[in-house]
């Protein structure tokens, strides 16, 4: 049998783009919420309203931590289409459903949250200042990646919003950091995804201080980090972005 060039080609990105996850759904108090279905939502006219911010029309990574996608996934420039957002109580919970995650992407799970501006989070893009702080990450554990923890869950993943921040509008970024080809330079690949909460209750913490772009580096030693060095390195590994904030709960 003989195979076109071109139809090779095409099943290279079709595997590509089917081997990347994004976030259909997220869970709050029980509730299902849509979120961005890169299958369905990119082609619907008009765009519907979701509270997870949409992307391209692929699942694919970003690769350049300067570039200003790495705030809220690829197309980051363009905003969502209107005002829309979930309630979630300070102290509770967020749970974020992929639709898949390969195993053997290994990596941690990390979390940053940005207070938006008086405006709201619907146009505001999150790519100046140093609005962002971060609230929580998984790393390696029990001898596992989280990322292969999360594929394990059921492609679930649960954060806790912090009990102290005051309420308002926030940015939740949600990323997967693929670290499986990042023993070279510019080999990491980021997955984040960003979900417009509406926080209420909490206390009067208005944490700050990270930037997304310039936060990360692709010399970090937790980006540029070989996952294939064994359990005592891996065990040793550092993310990047610093600590959790302290004293958020």
């Amino acid at each position: 049998m003989v195979f076109s060039p071109v139809l090779l080609l095409a099943a290279f990105f079709v595997g590509q783009v089917a081997a990347h996850g994004y976030v259909p759904f997220i869970r709050i108090n029980g509730q299902t919420i849509p979120g961005w279905d890169v299958t369905k939502d990119p082609y619907t006219t008009p765009q519907p309203l979701r509270v997870v911010r949409g992307t391209k029309l692929d699942s694919g990574f970003i690769d350049n931590p300067a570039s200003n996608d790495i705030t809220c996934s690829i197309g980051n420039q363009k905003l969502p289409p209107g005002p829309i957002s979930a309630t979630v109580a300070a102290g509770g919970t967020v749970e974020v459903l992929w639709n898949t995650w390969p195993l053997g992407h290994y990596g941690p799970v990390l979390n940053y949250m940005a207070k938006c501006p008086s405006g709201g989070c619907s146009s505001w893009k999150g790519d100046t200042g140093s609005p962002w702080f971060k609230i929580q990450q998984d790393v390696y554990a029990n001898g596992e990646w989280a990322s292969d923890t999360l594929a394990k869950s059921g492609f679930k993943y649960t954060v806790k919003i912090p009990s102290k921040i005051a309420p308002g509008n926030y940015l939740l970024r949600h990323e997967n950091l693929a670290l499986h080809a990042a023993s070279s330079v510019g080999g990491a690949q980021f997955y984040p995804v960003c979900i417009q909460l509406t926080v209420t209750g909490g206390g009067s913490l208005n944490p700050s201080g990270l930037s997304f772009p310039g936060t990360y580096k692709a010399t970090d030693p937790g980006i540029h980090f070989n996952p294939y060095q064994g359990e005592a390195a891996n065990k040793a590994y550092v993310p990047p972005g610093g600590s959790v904030y302290p004293g958020l709960n």
